[in-house]
């Protein structure tokens, strides 16, 4: 499996860009873990994100690249709030049927 620093390049090749999807791979860089079909994983100060739905690993090779990252799903796929946690908590709030 290659490895790849190009964050457009790797967003652009996931299956599935859900907000459900993007939250939970947002969460995974946050807590360094597993959460939905992200795996996060820690080396020598390196994030390494691996899915089944890319056939590259996502390399973050630096705290500053995690915050970069992070901030580019925010502005992508954060909407109107301007972050992907809200944005993700008000679509399920809006599916909810009281």
């Amino acid at each position: 499996m290659a490895t790849t620093t190009d964050f457009q390049e790797w967003l652009d090749n996931l299956d599935e860009t859900s907000i459900e999807e993007i939250y939970c791979l947002y969460e995974s860089i946050v807590g360094v873990t597993q959460m939905g079909g992200f795996n996060c994983s820690q080396n020598n100060g390196r994030l390494f994100i691996k899915t089944d739905q890319n056939d590259s690993t996502l390399m973050l090779a630096s705290g500053k690249a995690v915050k970069a990252f992070l901030d580019k799903l925010d502005s992508e796929y954060g909407g109107d709030f301007g972050w992907v946690g809200g944005y993700y908590e008000f679509v399920r709030a809006m599916e909810k049927d009281d």
